[in-house]
Order: C-alpha cells, then structure tokens, then sequence
C-alpha cells in the first residue's frame, strides 16, 4: 500500500510515511469499536495541491447504510483517537476519508463570491488545498453557523441567501436583531414576512412545516411515488406540472431564539427537531445562525444539522462538540477563516451586502450558452424546441433534449399547447434573460475566471 520509493519520489517525509502506516494499521481497530464494518477498497498515501494525504476509500457496496459512515461525530471520533489529527470527508462519488498529514496552510484573507456559480449550485469557500468547495443544494445538510460579532457569520449567512435567490429558491428568514437581513424585508422570495421577534420565528418554523405538509400531498398525488424534491420535479414536468422551488429557512440569533423558547425541549425546539427530519425530503432547507450554543443547546442543535461551519468563537469546548476543532483559536483579523465538520478549515466567500437587495433576482451571470440560446428563442417567437438547438449551436439531439430537460426543472421552459406542444421559454426564462443582461454588478464583471468544480467534480480528480 505505501510505496516508500514512490512516496519519496512524491515529495512525502519519512515522518509522514510512518504516520501514515501508524493510520493504516488503526483503522480497522477504530471503525469496530464503533460498530462500523471496516470495509476500505483502498487505502493510499498521496500527495495533493503539495500536501501529504492518506486517502481511505470505503467499499461502498458492502457496508449498507451509509448514513453512520458519513456522520459529522464520527469525523470527530476519529480525529480525537488519533491525537487530534485533521480527518475530512468526500462522500460524492463514495465514502473517502482524507487524513491530513502535512501541517495546515495559509488560505487567503478574503475573496469575493464568484458570479459564475450555477443554478442550483451554492459555494462556500476554499478549503485547505485552495480549491472552491461547492455543493447541489439537494446536498446541502441543515447547517449550522457560529461566530462572534465581526467574525464572518452575517456575511456567510448572506452569501448563503443571496446564492438561493439566484437559484430561484424561496426564502423563509428570522432576524431577530434587525441587521443581518433588514435589505430583504420586501423582498418577492419571502413566503412570508422577515421574523423578528421570537414569536414571529416560532411561526415561521411553522410555516416551513407547514410547507412539508403540502408538498407532501403533492407527492402522494403524482404517480411514480417521489421519495424526494429531484424526483418529484422530474415526475411533475413529465406530466404537465410546475416544478417546485427549493426553500432555504434561515434563524439567525438561534441560540437567543431558542434559549427564550424554552430550550431545545420547548416548543420552538421541537419543531425543528422535525422539520429537521423532515425538511430534505422536501427541498427545504434550514440554516442555525449563532454566536454560540449552550452545552443544553448544542445537544439538541447538533442532532439535526449535516454541516458545522465555526468562524471565531470564544469556547474550544463548544467548537469541539460541533465537530470543529481550532475554531477559538482562528486570529480576530481573519473574517471569514472557519473551521468545518466536513472540510476542515475554509476560507468563507465575501459578499458585500449592498449586492443583497429587494431587486436581487434570478441568477445575474446567466451562462453564455443559455444566454445565447435564450436570445435565439426570444426572435422566434419564444419557440426553443430541440430540433431549433441543433441548428443554432450545432448539438447533438441528445444534448439538445438534456439542456431541455435541465431547463424545464428550473422552470425556465415549459411545453406550450399552443404553439404544437414545442418547447418554449417560459415568464421565469424570460425574467432570467431580462436579468442577466441588466443586472450585472462590478463584481460580478471582477470574478473571470475558469469555472467552479463542485465537491463531486473535485472528488474524481
């Protein structure tokens, strides 16, 4: 398995390589104590963006559910039995854990959201090999954000919404300060008015269950039985349906909110308790935004949320419990610097607020190609039917179908009646184009660069 002539030839240390045979050899002693089946099809010392790595791929085929393999405390786990050394996850394509012998780097001190991130895509940052870490939103567990005033929570909180309009998602949001998300109170994605009392919040969560209750009943009326939103929006549009909109829930001051409803066993508590084992199956989303949690709150918080993300806080004990090591240790002249459950340390995406407004809209940096074809569609009447694609830009059937597909999902193109049941844009689709050609900001003009990969993508390198 470790090659010490190959190792050498990469530039990996003999302290390394010991490490990593040290790892190697515990591993399989680490999972059974926890009554996990040690199934790795392979165990392999690498070198990547110049760090020494051992990767640990898990037989994914072998184990069942994936569920205990691929949960933030065990990460935690295995990170303390091995003196606190970083242990990460890439779960895209597989179960790999990433065991991180170098010593961490240096990340930037601020960089800008990129205007390219696609539909339905949300980007949160660089993580330690200065790579974009960037998830489907259908990916992206509940989440909880920590961080003392001027650490980087409000901004990544921001990001965070201003991404989820862009994808057309609708939003339900508690501010209970009136500072974070005060620019969006009018905003048309609201589902209902900004919370800002602890009552409003309550009501809010509601709402959002609420909302389960009737997608629910959506999905039990659409024949092929949609077990989640992806699922159901490809059943609906083959039948004629409107596809339906992620939501993101966001309750900023949680720890405040649920201290004055009556801890994590109030009221308030429990509903989230199930709108967070509810909540995914029907593409919506909930965000905790906080300066910290009590140990009685981490407890009941911890237990619904896929995803920690740890800007400056004051107590190690709590960082630790969220899966967060090192998070009161991070510099107070580093806003933005977080430590994660899942990716380690990240250097979170800077957005400036007066971006985030009630005009804010559909995606500004429309991809050139839809752009392009969006522009065709309109000087034909609205008509993009596949047959039209091919002409235009020379793809394939079926591309041409794959791109139709793709669009009606997000509602940009829909079958009209009308016009011989052809494909053509959609209000939405003409909205989006309308958009991106009058709405493109200074800083989405300064973000040129190549394209995003997302975790996945980054995974099959």
């Amino acid at each position: 398995m470790i090659d010490p002539n190959a190792a050498r030839s990469m530039g990996i240390s003999r302290r390394e390589q010991a490490l990593a045979r040290q790892i190697s050899q515990q591993l399989p002693n680490l999972f059974s104590r926890r009554k996990l089946t040690p199934l790795f099809s392979s165990i392999d010392l690498t070198r990547l963006a110049n760090f020494s790595i051992l990767l640990a791929s898990m037989d994914t085929r072998k184990i069942g559910d994936h569920g205990p393999y691929t949960h933030p405390e065990l990460l935690h786990q295995l990170s303390t039995d091995l003196n606190g050394l970083p242990v990460y996850l890439s779960n895209h394509t597989g179960i790999r854990y990433v065991f991180l012998l170098s010593p961490l780097p240096k990340l930037p001190r601020k960089i800008d959201l990129p205007a390219d991130v696609p539909a339905g895509k949300v980007a949160l940052g660089l993580d330690f090999s200065w790579k974009p870490v960037v998830l489907d939103w259908e990916s992206l567990r509940h989440t909880a954000v920590l961080g003392q005033t001027g650490a980087g929570k409000s901004v990544f909180l921001r990001s965070l919404v201003y991404q989820a309009i862009r994808s057309g998602m609708q939003l339900l949001l508690a501010d209970i300060d009136q500072v974070t998300f005060s620019m969006l109170a009018a905003h048309p994605n609201l589902l209902q008015p900004l919370a800002t009392t602890p009552a409003a919040a309550l009501e809010l969560i509601q709402s959002a269950l609420g909302e389960c209750d009737h997608r629910a009943s959506l999905y039990r009326a659409l024949p092929g039985h949609p077990e989640k939103l992806s699922e159901y929006n490809v059943l609906a549009v083959k039948h004629g349906l409107v596809p339906l909109p992620r939501v993101l829930v966001v309750l900023d001051e949680a720890s405040a909110v649920l201290s004055s409803m009556g801890g994590g066993k109030g009221k308030l508590g429990q509903l989230l308790a199930a709108l967070g084992w509810r909540g995914r199956k029907f593409g919506i989303h909930f965000v905790f935004g906080a300066q910290e949690f009590t140990k009685e709150l981490v407890g009941a918080v911890r237990e619904q949320i896929g995803l920690s993300v740890c800007f400056r806080v004051r107590s190690e004990d709590m960082a630790r419990r969220m899966g967060c090591k090192g998070a009161s240790r991070i510099p107070e002249g580093r806003p933005g610097l977080a430590m994660t459950d899942r990716f380690g340390p990240i250097q979170t995406y800077f957005l400036d607020k007066s971006l985030l407004t009630t005009e804010t809209s559909l995606l500004s940096a429309l991809p050139d190609l839809e752009r392009q074809l969006f522009t065709y569609a309109i000087a034909d009447g609205g008509r993009i039917p596949a047959a039209r694609i091919r002409e235009w830009v020379g793809a394939s059937e079926w591309q041409s179908r794959r791109w139709l597909k793709d669009w009606s999902l997000k509602g940009w193109v829909a079958k009209n009646a009308e016009q011989d049941n052809a494909f053509c844009l959609t209000e939405k689709g003409r909205a989006l184009l309308s958009s991106a050609s009058n709405h493109q900001t200074p800083q989405s003009r300064s973000n040129r660069h190549k394209p995003l990969q997302t975790v996945s993508e980054r995974s099959n390198e």
